[in-house]
């Protein structure tokens, strides 16, 4: 199933000039990421300098972070940001307000950044709230925006989902009235993965009285599929009451750099700025942010890998005989037949941390991870749902293209992969134009895992040069992708 984007533009993504569109450039499976190899170097991406090792979490499902880390080029951005860190950044994040601006095609008088979507919020609470007045929010939803218009002293409304768990916008504006500020919404929304079509969004907006802010939350933008969503930019770019916000904590993986940013018409950040204390975004969360807009392949590899992951749980909870809430972000719902809160702490005794509530009381709330993870959710799931004793670590019913280790390296890496099956396997390397440079396996392998050194030679044994080269795994009907990095 191919990515929906309706948009014509490719600025959003900032894929560079070669031509893409955002339909061919990603893809639903991880297979498809390959695509940006076979299609040349993406503008100005350059090899960052030795990263330390990532000591990650593991088994954390519950704060829907992105598995893989920021991407190496806001890695690398970050760490030749460091010895200026004992000078100021951009007092108000000016040149990454520059680069919004492009992206979204509007004015930077347009654009506002702050420490994570978390203060772009609470300065559109600052900015809308009233104590005379009232705003309207859905529940269950994402709550900050509510709670911080309340400590503000306003009468926060609240208005139910549909049957299909998606935001009711009728009922939402059914509460609409002279008093109120501001409404605020989470497309998609937040626990339950929802989508809202485009057009539904841009009659809801129309139909409001003018004194009325929508204030639209994307946290979730670039990992939707659904050919009826598009962003609610162009209703910005149409000069409606809109505030548009979006962070770098889910797609871009920064969620620990706090970095997040909203577009709107100008009176309205106008009177967010009204509040904003300069000097929140770090000299470092800036340069990652600015380095991270330009790298499409780390945004291909994240929503392939949180496509997977999806479908392995979908499919493993038909299995059993859950229900679930089809999902458009990289979190999902799924109803356990039960109170949700002794199976989460059964989880959480096995290592496999979920979140629970939003009055929702027998479904958890499930971040995805790498497939590993999911693999071991659904296992431990299992066995606490069937009350069948320790789990057993069961074969791996989905293939997997780890992340070779170290990365970056110099003389030697390690590249491994884990077979669901028996299968004839290709592994390949290509530089970063796409051409073919050695091939490690071609041959037939048993299910299980494998490993293999690569030395850094090409085909013809000569050592092949700093830069970034990308290794492709295919078996059977799986392909996937990933990218390493060279250094001398």
């Amino acid at each position: 199933m191919a990515l929906r984007r309706t948009r014509n533009s490719l600025r959003d993504h900032r894929l560079g000039s070669s031509g893409l569109s955002r339909r061919s450039f990603f893809g639903a499976t991880a297979g498809m990421a390959a695509l940006a190899l076979l299609r040349g170097p993406r503008i100005g991406a350059t090899a960052p300098a030795d990263l330390p090792v990532r000591d990650d979490y593991v088994g954390r499902l519950c704060y829907n972070e992105n598995p893989l880390g920021p991407s190496p080029l806001a890695q690398a951005a970050m760490v030749d940001a460091v010895p200026m860190g004992h000078r100021y950044g951009d007092w108000y994040a000016e040149s990454l307000r520059e680069d919004l601006a492009d992206l979204h095609q509007v004015e930077r008088p347009q654009t506002i950044a702050g420490c994570g979507a978390t203060e772009i919020l609470r300065l559109a609470a600052f900015a809308f709230a009233d104590p005379e007045g009232n705003v309207v929010v859905p529940t269950p939803s994402y709550g900050q925006f509510g709670s911080d218009c309340a400590f503000m002293g306003a009468e926060v409304r609240h208005s139910g989902l549909d049957q299909d768990w998606r935001i009711d916008l009728a009922d939402m504006a059914s509460q609409v009235d002279a008093h109120t500020t501001a409404v605020c919404l989470t497309n998609p929304n937040n626990p339950t993965a929802t989508v809202l079509p485009a057009v539904d969004i841009a009659a809801f907006v129309d139909a409001l009285p003018e004194h009325v802010t929508v204030i639209i939350d994307e946290a979730y933008h670039e990992y939707i599929h659904d050919p009826a969503y598009e962003s609610a930019m162009e209703l910005v770019r149409q000069g409606k009451n809109v505030v548009v916000i979006r962070t770098f904590s889910k797609i871009f993986g920064m969620a620990g750099v706090r970095l997040g940013y909203a577009v709107g018409k100008q009176s309205l950040i106008g009177s967010m700025t009204m509040w904003h204390n300069w000097g929140t975004v770090s000299r470092l969360a800036l340069e990652g942010g600015r380095a991270a807009l330009t790298d499409a392949q780390h945004i291909s590899d994240t929503v392939a890998l949180n496509d997977q992951a999806k479908q392995l749980c979908f499919d493993g909870f038909d299995a059993l005989g859950l229900d679930y809430i089809p999902s458009e972000t990289n979190f999902f719902m799924v109803d356990v037949g039960q109170p949700a809160g002794p199976v989460s702490a059964a989880l959480a005794d096995e290592g496999i941390y979920v979140r629970t509530g939003w009055g929702m009381q027998n479904h958890l709330r499930v971040s995805t991870g790498t497939l590993e993870e999911m693999q071991s959710f659904l296992t431990v799931l299992e066995q606490i749902l069937t009350g069948s004793g320790a789990p057993d670590r069961h074969p791996p019913r989905f293939s997997i293209l780890e992340g070779n280790y170290p990365n970056p390296f110099r003389s030697h890496t390690e590249l491994s992969y884990r077979l669901a099956r028996d299968a004839d396997v290709r592994l390949q390397l290509y530089d970063a134009q796409g051409r073919a440079i050695r091939t490690l396996v071609r041959a037939r392998r048993r299910a299980g895992l494998h490993a293999l050194q690569w030395d850094g030679r090409d085909g013809r044994g000569a050592a092949v040069p700093a830069g970034i080269y990308y290794y492709r795994l295919t078996a059977g009907d799986f392909m996937q992708t990933r990218r390493m990095i060279r250094i001398r």
